[in-house]
Parts: C-alpha cells; sequence; structure tokens
C-alpha cells in the first residue's frame, strides 16, 4: 500500500482566503500607482523624490501580490505547511503593524484578518492520508 498525505480542506480554505485578501489589496494599492506618479511630478518635490517616489509606492503592491502567490504555493506543499503559514502570518503582521504605524487603519485590519487566515491553515493543518493499493 502507498500512503499519499493531503491538505485538510480547511486549510485550503484558509489559505485560499489569505492570500485572496492579499492579492485584492497588492490590486488595489497598485491601482494608485499612475495617480501618485502624475502627482509627485507636477509637484515641486526634488527631482531625486520625483524619481524613487513611483518605485517606493510600487513595491508594497509587488510585495503583496509576491506573498499571496507565496500562498497559494503552500497549498501544494507535502510537508512543514504548519511552518510556512505560521511565517507568512508573521511576515503579514510586521506588515500590519507598518500599516496602523502610517496611520491605516483598514489596511492594518485587512492585513491582520489574512495572517489569521494562515494561523488557522497551519492549526488546522491534519494531513489526511489515503491509502492506495498497488
Amino acid at each position: 500500500m502507498t500512503e499519499i498525505k493531503r491538505i485538510s480542506k480547511t486549510s485550503k480554505l484558509f489559505c485560499i482566503l489569505g492570500s485572496s485578501f492579499l492579492l485584492i489589496m497588492g490590486v488595489f494599492h497598485g491601482s494608485g500607482f499612475f495617480y501618485v506618479s502624475e502627482s509627485i511630478q507636477e509637484s515641486n518635490a526634488e527631482g531625486f523624490l520625483k524619481d524613487i517616489v513611483p518605485a517606493l509606492f510600487a513595491h508594497p503592491s509587488i510585495h503583496l501580490i509576491g506573498l499571496a502567490a507565496f500562498g497559494i504555493l503552500t497549498l501544494f506543499l507535502k510537508h512543514d505547511l504548519r511552518k510556512v503559514t505560521w511565517l507568512l502570518a508573521v511576515l503579514i503582521v510586521l506588515d500590519a503593524l507598518l500599516g496602523f504605524y502610517l496611520g491605516g487603519m483598514i489596511p492594518g485590519l485587512l492585513l491582520l484578518v489574512a495572517a489569521i487566515c494562515f494561523v488557522v491553515a497551519g492549526l488546522k493543518d491534519q494531513r489526511m492520508k489515503t491509502q492506495l493499493d498497488p
């Protein structure tokens, strides 16, 4: 007999939910890129700021989308799902703290919801074992 380990449905659901939150936030944040770029170009800011602000604004969007992709990737892990989901949760909580520090209550709370989703996914990771006959 061969044993195959599969991720539980609850873990799948919470990984997808947490990744969806991150993806939506990343796309929403990124939608303001052109507005910020135009605004900084029209301002009387230094030339260096006019060059760097659009890139700095794009970074959190890329970061959130990357974390979402990493969250989806966890669905295909065979081992150590809990370690990866909790690492994701810690990184997301750090982002949430930065959001709160910058005065963004709603983004901070949404990031905390995504982090909780990954913590629950890790807690509910009770691998189902399916036995197959050769």
